[in-house]
């Protein structure tokens, strides 16, 4: 196979994995949404006692107060990527602004079942660097996603110290993306529908002590849209694999406002590699999406604290190591050792609440060789500067 097409192959291939970034830079897979696991880094598997939280960490939360709320969460952003390659020359940066959503409704218990429905995911995630004239490339470097999430979630107390619940949740994406290939510039979008699921549990192993379980399917979606290659117009399929993944925690309450938490999930991101970019003319540049993936554990501690009556504080921390094998990184996608803080204050007004999260994400730079990398070698560079979500929450009267 020709190797400029090899090297299109990689760069393309990683930037579609954009699809499943929904909230923080270089995490790939998000680990928290837009509400009170926003304020903890989304270590609330012990304790999902909120709407958000049942959506995107543990659908056994249902089985909680939030059968009977409603919430709205908006968790706005802005994502700057930066790439520098000593042997084309290329060097320069990009930015771009995203929204994480989260919205709970919930059902209350219908013959002791708790139920509610939701919607989580984000829009405008991107990869967003300038094209280089002086070295020749006219084409941008572009990866921009939507996704949304349409969950539905029933659970039920099954003994007096154990939740369970599950989650059937639809999914809608839409990818654009913009390269320099071989065979000309190219310029795509795909939109379409997908499928994933979960299961959860809470398990209270004493009053003070809980225990948390969560289960995520691999999700697969399948999107179709229109490309054109250099001046080819023609159709283009996307099969996406999102990764499986099994969350474990605990929840102590040491005092009766004060509860500390800690988790760790596992994610199985070698099911990227079973994704893949189908051109249905130049079928040259068909492809898997990520052609080298390792899974990777994310350890977090947490706290919450009502210190005052009716006012909540919050703080989460986690840390991981980057999925992207050093020989797959292209400036289209990368990812990075990364350090998490996240922090949130929730206010409560009785029949509804009000609250705001914050976070830093300190992502390592890397430094790619041409041994590791020939086509892609370099430093790379992406941050999330520091901003303020928001949510509230109403008591949903029957």
């Amino acid at each position: 196979m020709n190797t400029n097409i090899k090297q299109w192959r990689l760069l393309a291939g990683s930037s579609l994995l954009m699809v499943s970034t929904v909230v923080e830079s270089s995490m790939i897979v998000a680990p928290h949404g837009a509400g009170r696991d926003a304020d903890l880094a989304g270590i609330v598997v012990a304790a999902p006692d909120d709407g958000t939280s049942a959506l995107l960490i543990n659908p056994a939360g249902v089985v909680s107060k939030a059968r009977d709320e409603i919430e709205f969460g908006i968790y706005p952003g802005k994502f700057k990527v930066s790439y520098k390659n000593p042997v084309t020359g290329y060097d320069d940066h990009g930015s771009k602004d995203f929204y994480a959503l989260g919205f709970w409704y919930g059902l209350g218990e219908i013959n002791g079942w708790s139920l509610g429905v939701g919607a989580y995911g984000s829009l405008g995630a991107a990869f967003n660097l300038p094209a280089a004239p002086g070295i020749g490339q006219t084409s941008p470097y572009l990866g921009e996603v939507g996704i949304i999430n349409f969950a539905i979630n029933a659970g039920r107390q099954l003994t007096p110290n154990l939740r369970f619940g599950v989650q059937i949740a639809p999914q809608f994406g839409i990818q654009k993306m913009r390269s320099p290939s071989p065979l000309g510039d190219i310029s795509l979008r795909a939109d379409g529908f997908g499928l994933s699921a979960s299961a959860g549990l809470v398990y209270d192993v004493t009053d003070k002590v809980a225990f948390g379980l969560a289960y995520r399917t691999p999700g697969v979606a399948r999107l179709s849209g229109d490309a054109h290659v250099g001046n080819v117009g023609q159709e283009d399929s996307i099969k996406f694999v999102s990764p499986q993944s099994i969350t474990v925690g605990l929840a102590y309450r040491p005092a009766e406002k004060l509860r500390l938490l800690s988790q760790v999930v596992w994610t199985r991101y070698t099911e990227f590699e079973r994704s893949q970019l189908e051109f249905h003319q130049s079928t040259m540049l068909t492809m898997p999406l990520v052609s080298n993936a390792t899974n990777r554990l994310r350890l977090g501690v947490a706290l919450e604290y009502e210190f005052i009556p009716k006012h909540t504080f919050r703080t989460g921390f986690t840390h991981s190591k980057a999925m992207i094998a050093d020989n797959a990184v292209s400036p289209m996608m990368y990812d990075h050792d990364n350090d998490m803080i996240m922090a949130g204050y929730e206010m409560d007004f009785d029949t509804w609440r009000l609250g705001f999260s914050t976070g830093y994400v300190k992502n390592k730079d890397r430094t790619i060789s041409v041994a590791d990398n020939p086509n892609f070698p370099g430093i790379y560079k992406s941050s999330s500067p520091v901003s303020v979500g928001v949510r509230v929450i109403w008591q949903n009267r029957h």
